[in-house]
C-alpha cells in the first residue's frame, strides 16, 4: 500500500510502500477515501507537539473519511500522540468503536476538510439531541466551526429555526 511516511521529526513527510496493517481485536481495516491535514499532525510531525516528539516512522493523518464493508464513516488515529499509524495511507486500522457512520451521499473529501468539528455537530443533534424536522434549535457558540456546522446541519435536517 501507499502511505506518507514521517522518518524524522520536522522533514517533511515521504511516499513510501508499506505492507498493509493487520487488525487487531476489535480493529478494523479502514479504506481511506480522504484525509485532511490539520494544526495537530503539522505539530506531531514538527516534533513539537504537545504530545512530546513521536516514535519514528509513522504514517501520519489524526482521522479521515474512509469506507468500511461499503459504509462511508469518519474516523480517527493516534498518529503522532502514541504509537500508530495514521490516515494518510489507503488503508488504516481503527478500533471499530472509534468509526461514526455517515449519512449516505456525503461528499468525503467536504468532510474530512470539515473534520471532527462536523462530526461533533452531527452526533451533538443528531446522536444526542435527537433533531428532527420541524423543531427549533439552538447554538450556543455558533461563532465557532463546531457552531457553525451545527447551524448548517439543523438547517439541512429539516429544523425551522
Amino acid at each position: 500500500m501507499r502511505a506518507a511516511l514521517i522518518a524524522e521529526p520536522g522533514r517533511p513527510p515521504e511516499v513510501a510502500d508499506r505492507e498493509p496493517p493487520e487488525p487487531g481485536a476489535g480493529e478494523v481495516l479502514v479504506e481511506v477515501l480522504a484525509a485532511p491535514i490539520t494544526p495537530l499532525d503539522l505539530l506531531c510531525a514538527s516534533g513539537t507537539s504537545y504530545f512530546g516528539v513521536p516514535r519514528t516512522p509513522y504514517v501520519p493523518g489524526v482521522q479521515g473519511v474512509g469506507t468500511v464493508d461499503g459504509r462511508t464513516v469518519w474516523f480517527p488515529t493516534p498518529a503522532g500522540m502514541a504509537p500508530g499509524d495514521g490516515s494518510m495511507a489507503t488503508v488504516v486500522c481503527v478500533p471499530e468503536a472509534d468509526l461514526v457512520p455517515l449519512p449516505p451521499g456525503v461528499d468525503p473529501v467536504r468532510l474530512a476538510a470539515l473534520g471532527l468539528s462536523a462530526v461533533a455537530a452531527h452526533r451533538a443533534l443528531t446522536g444526542t439531541g435527537g433533531l428532527t424536522a420541524g423543531e427549533t434549535v439552538i447554538v450556543l457558540g455558533a461563532g465557532g466551526v463546531v457552531g457553525q456546522v451545527a447551524v448548517l446541519h439543523a438547517r439541512l435536517d429539516g429544523a425551522a429555526r
